[in-house]
């Protein structure tokens, strides 16, 4: 189930990342702070899922991406429906998939915790990609039935710290500095 809701929002962000122009539109997922306050959201995504077997319920995400000079971001937030609550995140998963995006030849992990950001539970990694000039951030926040996941990357050159994007995150109501 994760893996094919993941599959779909990076398939998005593909899309977003080879379409132009991109136009930006509302979103819930916003940054107010950290290196990409104020970018604008594009390529917003809505999407909700009834899963099949119903033991989770519904699964409704919202997606965008957001650029800021040469570091470009993508965020989606996923939320189960009923009293289910997250079990796991695959931060691995998801730094496989940043590798796959950038075409990089593999990756190398920098920097991997577990840490709290505004209230949620959150595991990050900071890699660096092989074969190309970028550093990525990758990381999962949890709380209850919300899940936030995404990824932040910059040139090598461009210093940035995953905690700072991570606590830049603001979602309507949900989360936020």
């Amino acid at each position: 189930m994760f893996d094919r809701i993941l599959r779909r929002a990076m398939g998005v962000f593909a899309m977003a990342v080879l379409s132009w122009p991109a136009l930006a539109e509302e979103s819930p997922i916003s940054f107010v702070s950290g290196p990409l306050q104020g970018a604008v959201a594009e390529n917003v995504k809505h999407e909700g899922e009834t899963l099949a077997h119903s033991a989770f319920g519904a699964v409704t995400t919202d997606s965008a991406v957001f650029k800021s000079g040469p570091m470009l971001a993508w965020i989606a937030w996923s939320r189960l429906g009923g009293h289910y609550r997250w079990q796991d995140n695959d931060v691995r998963s998801l730094s496989d998939e940043v590798k796959d995006i950038f075409d990089a030849t593999g990756f190398t992990i920098l920097e991997s915790d577990g840490i709290t950001v505004n209230g949620y539970a959150a595991q990050y990694r900071k890699i660096s990609l092989i074969g190309i000039d970028r550093r990525c951030g990758v990381f999962a926040l949890m709380r209850r039935n919300h899940m936030v996941q995404g990824f932040a990357c910059a040139p090598a050159a461009r210093a940035f710290t995953v905690q700072a994007v991570m606590e830049g995150i603001s979602i309507d109501g949900v989360i936020g500095p």
